[in-house]
């Protein structure tokens, strides 16, 4: 766990802070609908071809927005970096995430999660700069553009198939100081936590 990470309770304490300040029953709560109709991954990948963390791609480029990415992916490669054992980073000016960049970086992160009992997920997340992030194919969060850090509104999804999931997250740090943190609040577990390292994977080569 990174040293200068937020710790659960602090953000116990950010939910309630919004729930006091009538934040979350004017947005996250409004929420009419979870997300839905995630896919699991098909087929399911086998546990011999899995690997821990997820695979990451870094891009040295100064960026303002997620969009900006995506042009600057389409032509031009990254480079494979050490794999993300898990988000729960909040470093203030040290290297971002597991690249060698405290500066001008972008990362397309891929992977798998697992979800292992149907039922009610509660996500959110924290970022310094922009962050998109697709779980089960489906567009779950953004934050595209440059900003400090910032917590989502809560992300409800509702699964009915336990299993593996595809998840990509796209960020980009611009300078100064880089956040990219996921918590979540799943079945059976009362309390929000980072989402633990176990339960991440990718294709290993």
């Amino acid at each position: 766990m990174s040293e200068f990470s937020v710790k659960p309770c602090i953000l116990q304490a950010v939910r309630l802070g919004f729930l006091a300040a009538g934040l979350i029953l004017s947005t996250t709560l409004a929420q009419a609908s979870p997300f839905t109709d995630l896919k699991p991954a098909s087929p399911q990948p086998d546990d011999a071809s899995l690997k821990p963390g997820l695979a990451v791609q870094y891009y040295g480029v100064k960026l303002e927005s997620i969009e900006k990415f995506d042009e600057w992916m389409g032509y031009k490669d990254g480079t494979p970096g050490t794999p993300i054992p898990m988000l729960n980073y909040q470093v203030g000016t040290g290297n971002v995430l597991t690249s060698n960049s405290d500066d001008f970086v972008g990362a397309d992160i891929q992977g798998f999660i697992k979800m292992e009992k149907p039922g009610r997920y509660v996500f959110m997340v924290q970022s310094n700069d922009g962050v998109w992030v697709s779980i089960g194919d489906k567009l779950i969060y953004e934050d595209p553009d440059v900003h400090a850090d910032r917590f989502s509104d809560e992300l409800i999804v509702e699964i009915s198939e336990p299993g593996w999931y595809p998840i990509h997250i796209k960020y980009f740090e611009k300078k100064n100081s880089s956040t990219l943190e996921l918590y979540w609040e799943a079945p059976g577990f009362g309390e929000m936590d980072y989402v633990p390292a176990e339960v991440f994977s990718h294709i290993g080569k």
